[in-house]
């Protein structure tokens, strides 16, 4: 209940820190405020001892503490007292200036000492014992102190939380307010968690107008950003303007005009399609119009590379060490797959599971001699690149880990100038390159190399833009082996036959005997979906099969919100299976399973992969990913978020022992055949789905989900025509 009483606010002077955390901005601390002194502790970033404060927050009453004020958002007030200003000018940290020198300065010029400082100076030579050095030390450092108690005050202002002011001067310093007044839009464009939306409510509220040409040029950004978020790298020109003039509610016109600016300025790069007699216009961010654009040259590349033939003899060669290393002969389709991958400059394998693609890989690998080729194994995730490991027992590694990523200048060590010390590369999951990862990988194989692309076309895309494996498969530019026959073994699965149902358009078939591994339980209505699927997690699924709850079973879910989401059934299933775990910060427990939700190159940790929090060490979370133990620092805790249920976006690349799989009708925008497709390809023994019969048929039904508007394949197919001269490009 105390969490709804209305907010309160002190002002004093900040004593003295008990306990802080600079890299959270978390702190415990004691405020004076008239005669009285208090604790109070919460986000304390961006002020210092003995400066005066306000602090917003509420009284609680700590058990062990007695009496405190929770902070929910501090600024720094600047002082108005002789006292005060004594303090402040003390606590400056300027060589030679001490409690008496600032004692000198307010008795000269009283509770004017701050006005004087900032405005004039010069006049602070007055003032015995500081001449003109001094006098330029003391004013530099009181008035960045004051700036960014000035950049605070007015940030806070704008009802901005405590994390959005400390990026905003993390990114522009303690000028950020005299940025943020000028160009309120470069927030949008540089500052992580501001949106345009966030943006130009501070813009309109400092009275810019709904037409300045500023803001319809930063809607425009923003909505071919939006659109690349969702996988498109060049959407239709009139889809831009339609959705940017809806955003701003402004006629077509100046959308139109702000459009030919960006354009001219080189920030968009527009494009023209040619298909089936139609012309398409295109807009496209520059940074993804460069790399699909070096993709596409690089892939050409790589295509026209093509070894020279075989004759019978060899081939029969290499296909007898195939054999011996699997044990069998290789026929058909596969044997044509590994005969052509020997020589092929690029090449593209794709089916689904239970089709052969770990098989051709393996006798690829076989049938390439140590003395004739150098190989690398790679694949987006670290989770798909172990799994490659352990079907090939080769080093594999993720695609970033090859190509050598530099954390501190984000780039790759891997490129152009110093490619890959590899002659074949195999990259598994390949429906997980986006364009950009895609762009660096093909540019850093060597003339001469070969590049094998392995992946499932019917899986869901790349969560990042571009349709990097379909495009290159629809563009013919390079030899595409397609797998559809399941083999014996496979055959016999019902995760394999259901999901194979699903990819040509028919329902999936739940099994009736209680030893299969696939069955659809119906459930209508969402509370008996969730009680359900918390049954076979954490009670169901153990007792039979004797999975870990945690560790074996995952939840896959369509959306994040909403009362089938992933945040209820993470909320849920959390409460049945670590109710009791100590907090360890970030709304975390020990025990707790996460992922994690960003690249952290530091760390070595990236997007997708899954831990266990094991503990707290000082100012570092203990997480075990797979295969190794990381020290998360508590500024990295925001990248991890609790993974009992994750999307199935969320799970390309990955396999888990148990898959359950909610559906229904409120998931409807994203009820789609790939995304059901791709949720069942993941279980590896054993898969459930929950929900109504009618949630399942539109997903089968939907065979056409929203379409990416890309370049690739245009460049490719030779079908793309360029509105501007190839010497532009960065």
């Amino acid at each position: 209940m105390a969490d709804k009483a209305p907010a309160e606010r002190l002002s004093g002077t900040l004593l003295r820190f008990i306990y802080r955390n600079t890299e959270r901005g978390f702190g415990i601390a004691v405020i004076e405020t008239g005669d009285a002194e208090h604790v109070i502790k919460g986000p304390l970033w961006g002020v210092e001892e003995g400066e005066p404060i306000a602090v917003t927050g509420r009284w609680v009453n700590d058990p062990q503490y007695g009496k405190q004020f929770k902070v929910t958002a501090v600024q720094p007030d600047l002082p108005s007292t002789r006292t005060g200003i004594v303090e402040f000018i003390a606590r400056a940290k300027v060589h030679g200036v001490g409690r008496k020198m600032a004692e000198r300065i307010v008795d000269m010029f009283g509770d004017k000492a701050l006005d004087i400082v900032r405005d004039n100076p010069g006049r602070l030579q007055a003032v015995n014992g500081i001449g003109p050095a001094r006098a330029e030390s003391i004013a530099s450092e009181l008035q960045d102190r004051m700036q960014r108690a000035d950049s605070q005050v007015f940030l806070y202002s704008l009802g901005l939380g405590p994390a959005l002011v400390r990026r905003i001067i993390e990114r522009f310093g303690d000028d950020a307010g005299r940025t943020v007044r000028k160009r309120p839009y470069t927030l949008a464009a540089e500052v992580s968690g501001i949106g345009f939306r966030i943006a130009d409510r501070i813009a309109r509220n400092q009275g810019l107008g709904a037409d300045d040409p500023n803001r319809i040029a930063a809607g425009v950004i923003h909505i071919v950003d939006e659109l690349a978020g969702n996988g498109h790298t060049a959407p239709p020109r009139p889809r831009v303007l339609e959705a940017a003039a809806e955003l701003l509610r402004s006629p077509p016109g100046p959308v139109a005009d702000a459009i030919e600016k960006l354009v001219a300025t080189g920030t968009l790069k527009p494009a023209t399609t040619q298909a089936g007699g139609r012309r398409e216009h295109r807009l496209a961010i520059a940074r993804l119009y460069h790399a699909e654009k070096r993709l596409a040259e690089d892939l050409q590349r790589l295509a026209g590379s093509h070894g020279a033939p075989m004759d019978v003899g060899e081939i029969d060669g290499r296909m007898q060490l195939a054999a011996d290393a699997l044990g069998f002969g290789l026929e058909g389709t596969q044997r044509d797959a590994v005969i052509e991958a020997l020589s092929a400059g690029l090449m593209v394998v794709t089916g689904g599971p239970g089709t052969g693609k770990t098989t051709i890989v393996q006798g690829l690998l076989a049938a390439t001699t140590p003395d004739e080729s150098t190989v690398a194994l790679a694949a987006p995730t670290g989770r798909a690149a172990r799994r490659l490991s352990e079907t090939t027992m080769r080093e594999a590694k993720t695609v970033h880990r090859l190509l050598e990523f530099d954390a501190q200048d984000m780039s790759f060590v891997r490129n152009r100038e110093n490619p890959i010390d590899a002659d074949l590369i195999i990259i598994d999951e390949s429906s997980m390159l986006d364009v950009r990862l895609a762009a660096a990988l093909c540019a850093a194989v060597r003339p001469g190399a070969r590049l094998l692309l392995v992946g499932d076309a019917d899986q869901l895309p790349s969560v990042g833009p571009g349709s990097v494996l379909g495009d290159v498969i629809v563009s013919g530019v390079c030899p595409v082996v397609r797998l559809d026959r399941i083999y014996r073994q496979a055959s016999r699965s019902l995760i394999v036959e259901s999901a194979h149902r699903v990819r040509r358009g028919q329902a999936p078939v739940g099994a009736r005997d209680p030893r299969g591994d696939f069955f659809i339980i119906t459930r209508h209505e969402p509370p008996g979906i969730m009680d359900t699927v918390l049954q076979i997690v954490c009670q169901r699924l153990p007792g039979r099969y004797g999975f870990d709850p945690v560790d074996d079973i995952q939840v896959l879910v369509p959306i994040h919100r909403g009362p089938l989401g992933t945040e209820a059934f993470n909320a849920a299933l959390r409460e049945q299976l670590n109710p009791g775990g100590d907090a360890v910060g970030g709304g975390l427990r020990v025990g707790d399973k996460v992922i994690q939700v960003r690249n952290n190159y530091d760390l070595d940790v990236f997007n997708g992969d899954v831990g266990r929090v094991q503990g707290r060490s000082g100012d570092h979370v203990q997480i075990a990913f797979t295969g190794r133990e990381v020290e998360v620092p508590s500024s990295g805790l925001d990248d991890l978020q609790l993974a009992y249920a994750i999307t199935v976006h969320k799970s390309q690349g990955s396999e888990y022992k148990a898959v359950v799989l909610p559906l229904h009708g409120q998931h409807y925008m994203l009820l789609q055949r790939n995304l059901l497709y791709t949720a069942i390809t993941r279980a590896r023994r054993f898969a459930v789905l929950v929900g109504p019969r009618s949630a399942i048929d539109r997903a089968v039904a939907n065979a056409d989900p929203i379409h990416r508007s890309t370049l690739l394949a245009a460049r490719l197919d030779g079908t793309l025509q360029d509105e501007q001269p190839a010497s532009d490009d960065a």
